[in-house]
């Protein structure tokens, strides 16, 4: 079978046009043919191709550049269907650019917002040798394509003669037809239509498509992209809540996973299409109420057991085991917040009684055999990982007497069933599957009702998990991630996550990621990935230090003594490089507790100067000789404390650990005594060297960075990719993720627009996600009374209100404010569960600050908020959710 392939395209000088044939429609198949293209003067290269598969045909074109590297059409590879009998077959094709349409082919889209009825593949009638067809995904169930050209096939313009599309390759729209009745040129357009009442509800932008030649002895194909709408595109609102923060009737003191379906039927009554929860991976470390901590996995691919719904695993025997957790069960749900130690505490005294009862059949089911045989690379580690972790009394596996180094071998040798213990990690492999069924169960029941869940990758894993512990070589245990300064910390966050071995990673292509990316895939329909801003560079702490002030980039472009002397700097090691301890620095900081601290902490270096004493030189040292005073820590110990913290950030400058001979400059060096008192000059030479190095020196290395590793991650799946860009975001952050056409994150409090105080939703762009707030800051109505200069600004300007602002959020603010939002042309507004509540005065919870989820300047933070009313009351308050349902419609989401 011949095949001669075109396509129109203008390339730069030294580019030449390549057709890549595939065996199959995977990015990670391997091209079995690559065929140099010819061009002619007008642009139109040309190649022909013999292939014996009489099935689909698989390709995409590539411009191979004169460093002999590729770029690659947008959208992965094409695959077309061609008639048996033909020996000859031309095809015309478009270059397929990123046209924004790259969100409506994920998941979220294909099996939830635009999902379509099935249908069955049409045969070609063997008499029609060319087909029209269209690659375009935005569009609804219940409109469809259809085409009027200047043919009579074509309806001759008369729009009641339109023609329907054959949508059974969606997101392909095609129609067959007869060559040999085709009058040239033959000129069409591709209408929007509603099916239900065959309104033409658009026409396609631009000029008319056009078809100067077909050969009427082959069969044609011409293949059109970029169908230009000119309606508005879709929009949809949702809602983000995390799973233990849900409340029902059946749940166990927190949210369970089984409580989203309560919530997706929440959603569907409200008109809403998206719920969001934070991650939900199994965070067990101490089994304190510091293992709430959902960003702190202890495993990428393990769920959470404390999500699980305890009587759907099995059914009590006895009735004083059935008394006892009834009364557990209400004593745990009449609190108002999710107790998690306590509540993980009662399930696992379940799981206990429940294993030996359920597991032998369970585990001689076909199902969990083959769900333990497609997860158990994963899994075995992660369960021996549980139960030495108990059996040694801490994760910090370096620790422990034994295995405290993975080896393979011998794990699998410790969890063989044949040794006393096996029960004892068996347990890991019971609970994970009934995790795995319970939310897939909830996945499935969200997809049926066209409702999406958006799940949440964390940027870190814990240094104390088994991932460390598997794959150490894949992380800097040297340095601890987190942020430098911004709106939620003025010292930076130390989330204690190691870093990642980047260079590592990409040996095999960055399989640890994409691996972890495709679990999530099982559960969820988009995800959000955490702190976007890593997969360019991430803020790296020094594993001795408690704040974040003397971190620096990784990977970054440090500065070596000679550049720093050619700008002009004088340098001196001692003067920029060691923490600035004069004696006004110290009155000023600790007033009347200054010789307290001199004497307990510090020795004496030089006149009017000092250092630390040996045993209190790293943040690190401090905290622990705070943390060791128990109940004897009042407001003058915070004080000395995170004075001393501050102490050990008097510097100006950082060593590079990789090459300690190079320098970046402190974060916020500004705001510290050490540069203020420094010359005027040298505090100009230093402010350009900060600009530069801060906003300018990194904008293309960082940028190459991040072009390495996020395609390769977000092709791992077919969900819909929302990006967290908040904070210090490079200037190559938008170009990134517009190319890639990744869903920004747009928080009116949080401004992407130098010299604004408060971002307008109206703003926003298309491709991106509007909230009012996160589960990182107060919901609006603690927001409201958080600082009432800045509400009043905020009431004249955001708002254009005049007059005094109120005290308090009041139900119309609240309103106004939602408005705003779902009014904007983001693609999604997706608001905390607190926020929608707002505006109902008699609905909310009566202390606005108790809705706060987490403060992120609290490394300790109690992550424990938790809805102050069941879903059930939720779904029968009908006035409220019409109010919600009416706001959305209105708005046309």
């Amino acid at each position: 079978m011949l095949i001669q392939f075109n396509i129109h395209f203008k390339t730069q000088w030294g580019q030449s046009m390549y057709l890549l044939i595939h065996s199959n429609d995977s990015s990670a198949n391997k091209t079995s043919k690559g065929v140099n293209m010819h061009c002619n003067e007008k642009s139109e290269w040309k190649a022909e191709v013999n292939v014996d598969t009489t099935d689909s045909i698989y390709y995409q074109y590539a411009l191979l550049n004169t460093d002999k590297s590729f770029n690659y059409e947008y959208g992965g590879i094409r695959k077309i269907q061609l008639p048996i009998q033909k020996e000859k077959n031309t095809v015309f094709d478009n270059w397929r650019s990123s046209y924004g349409d790259s969100p409506f082919i994920t998941a979220a889209f294909s099996d939830c917002f635009f999902k379509r009825a099935q249908t069955i593949t049409n045969e070609i009638d063997p008499n029609l040798n060319l087909i029209l067809h269209i690659n375009c995904p935005q569009i609804e169930p219940n409109r469809h394509f259809a085409i009027i050209g200047n043919q009579d096939a074509l309806g001759n313009w008369d729009i009641t003669k339109k023609i329907k599309l054959d949508e059974s390759q969606y997101p392909i729209w095609s129609i067959a037809l007869d060559a040999n009745k085709i009058k040239l040129p033959l000129e069409y357009k591709y209408l929007i239509v509603e099916t239900e009442t065959d309104e033409v509800l658009a026409w396609g932008g631009g000029p008319n498509r056009k078809v100067n030649k077909v050969d009427k002895g082959s069969f044609t194909i011409v293949a059109d992209e970029n169908f230009i709408r000119t309606i508005p595109s879709w929009k949809a609102s949702g809602v983000a809540i995390p799973v233990f923060s849900l409340r029902s009737e059946d749940s166990f003191g927190i949210g369970e996973f089984y409580d989203l379906k309560k919530m997706v039927d929440w959603a569907q009554k409200t008109g809403q299409r998206i719920i969001q929860t934070l991650p939900i991976n199994d965070t067990i470390l101490y089994h304190t109420n510091y293992d709430s901590y959902p960003y702190n996995a202890v495993s990428v691919y393990a769920l959470h057991p404390i999500y699980l719904h305890m009587e759907s695993i099995g059914k009590l025997k006895t009735k004083k085991q059935k008394d006892y957790f009834k009364a557990k069960k209400q004593e745990l749900n009449a609190k108002s917040f999710s107790d998690y130690q306590n509540v993980m505490n009662v399930k696992w005294e379940f799981f206990k009684i429940i294993y030996p009862q359920e597991s032998p059949a369970v585990f001689k089911s076909q199902d969990y055999k083959l769900f333990f045989e497609s997860n158990k690379e994963w899994l075995v580690p992660y369960a021996a990982f549980s139960y030495l972790r108990d059996v040694n009394g801490t994760p910090e596996f370096g620790k422990w007497k034994e295995y405290s180094l993975y080896n393979q071998s011998n794990i699998e040798e410790l969890s063989s069933p044949h040794l006393a213990h096996y029960n004892e990690i068996a347990i890991y492999y019971f609970l994970q599957y009934h995790s795995h069924k319970q939310l897939v169960e909830v996945h499935d029941y969200a997809r049926s009702k066209g409702i999406a869940i958006k799940g949440d990758i964390p940027i870190g894993v814990s240094p104390r998990s088994v991932d460390a512990w598997v794959d150490p070589y894949l992380f800097n245990l040297e340095l601890q991630a987190g942020a430098p300064p911004d709106d939620f910390s003025a010292t930076g966050q130390n989330w204690g996550f190691p870093t990642y071995n980047w260079e590592l990673m990409e040996k095999n292509g960055y399989q640890w990621w994409r691996k972890r990316f495709q679990k999530l895939a099982e559960y969820f329909d988009a995800y959000r990935i955490d702190h976007i801003l890593g997969f360019f560079r991430i803020w790296g702490i020094p594993v001795d230090a408690v704040w974040g002030l003397t971190g620096s980039f990784q990977p970054a472009l440090p500065l070596s003594r000679e550049e720093l002397k050619s700008k002009g700097l004088h340098w001196d090691d001692n003067r920029f490089l060691k923490p600035y301890l004069k004696e006004n620095v110290l009155y000023s900081i600790f007033g009347k507790y200054t010789d307290d601290v001199i004497r307990e902490y510090l020795l004496q270096d030089g006149w009017q100067n000092f250092k630390f004493k040996p045993e209190y030189d790293t943040q690190k040292k401090i905290e622990k000789h705070f943390a060791a005073l128990g109940y004897n820590f009042g407001n003058k110990e915070v004080l000395i404390r995170d004075g001393l913290y501050m102490l050990h950030c008097e510097v100006l400058f950082v060593r590079d650990l990789r090459q300690p001979e190079k320098f970046h400059p402190r974060i916020s060096m500004h705001s510290s005594a050490t540069f203020r008192d420094l010359p005027d000059e040298t505090r100009r030479i230093l402010d350009r060297i900060y600009v530069d190095y801060f906003y300018h020196r990194h904008t293309e290395f960082w940028k190459q960075q991040a072009m390495k590793k996020v395609p390769a991650l977000i092709s791992a799946t077919n969900m819909l990719v929302c990006g967290e860009d908040l904070g210090m975001v490079p200037d190559s952050v938008p170009d990134v993720m517009n190319s890639l056409e990744i869903l920004s994150l747009e928080i009116q409090r949080m401004p992407k627009k130098a010299n604004t105080e408060f971002a307008m939703p109206s703003d926003a762009p298309y491709r991106s996600v509007c909230t009012t707030s996160t589960h990182d800051m107060n919901p609006i109505r603690a927001w409201w009374e958080e600082d009432p200069a800045l509400i009043q600004r905020f009431y004249n300007r955001a708002l254009k209100m005049q007059g005094p602002a109120p005290e308090k959020c009041e139900n119309w603010i609240a309103e106004r404010i939602i408005e705003q939002h779902l009014e904007s042309k983001a693609m999604l507004i997706i608001l905390p569960w607190q926020d929608w509540m707002a505006l109902e005065s008699k609905l909310c919870l009566e202390h606005p600050f108790a809705e706060r989820i987490n403060v992120p300047s609290n490394p300790r933070n109690f992550w424990c908020y938790r809805m102050h009313m069941t879903l059930e009351q939720l779904l029968k308050e009908d006035e409220f959710n019409k109010k919600v349902k009416e706001m959305i419609e209105k708005s046309g989401r």
